[in-house]
């Protein structure tokens, strides 16, 4: 039987017709069918309270960001989580600012030492769209990637995705739903014949 057991995804597109969220509602779809998955999906851009980190250092005193809003939530499933999926479209070459919030409350899983508070073998999946070339995504999601690793993330896969200023969204292009389906697939949790 495979490990995983609880799955959050956290999709940080302000559209949720848009390409990242297409690929991560396909990769969730791979990690459900027919297994006994708990599946939890954040879409923090409805967040009605969302705070950014102030670096007031509370956390590495307490373990626990000490700022109680919206993402106070999906920082305690991302603990609870076996493996998180990080999704966001690229503004300026950058994730947008929502995911942004939730990568630096997440500086909260680091102790004083910047060692990683996490538990150890946590799987993250990063998804990530743009309208830029593929080299511009690959420099965005190297980036992304350190980020998580450092937080202490193994990182199972990456999609990364074109959507050429959408003329090609995602949701119109069976290939990469595809790739996210069987990424997916391989989270789920039925015993193996």
């Amino acid at each position: 039987m495979n490990s995983m057991g609880k799955i959050v995804a956290i999709s940080c597109s302000p559209n949720p017709e848009g390409s990242s969220a297409k690929i991560t509602d396909a990769f969730l779809d791979g990690a459900m069918g027919l297994s006994t998955n708990i599946v939890t999906l954040h879409r923090p851009t409805k967040f009605k309270s969302v705070q950014d980190c102030n670096r007031c250092m509370e956390c590495k005193k307490t373990g626990r960001c000490k700022i109680d809003d919206d993402v106070t939530v999906v920082l305690d499933d991302i603990v609870d989580a076996d493996c998180v999926v990080f999704s966001t479209p690229l503004y300026f070459n950058g994730p947008t600012a929502t995911y942004k919030v939730i990568e630096d409350r997440m500086y909260s899983f680091l102790d004083k030492d910047r060692k990683s508070t996490l538990k150890p073998g946590k799987k993250a999946v990063l998804v990530i769209s743009s309208c830029y070339p593929d080299s511009e995504l690959q420099a965005a999601s190297d980036r992304l990637k350190k980020n998580l690793e450092l937080i202490g993330f193994e990182i199972l896969g990456v999609i990364t995705y074109c959507d050429q200023k959408r003329k090609a969204p995602a949701a119109k292009n069976p290939e990469v739903l595809r790739e996210a389906k069987e990424l997916g697939s391989k989270m789920r949790n039925t015993p193996t014949v």
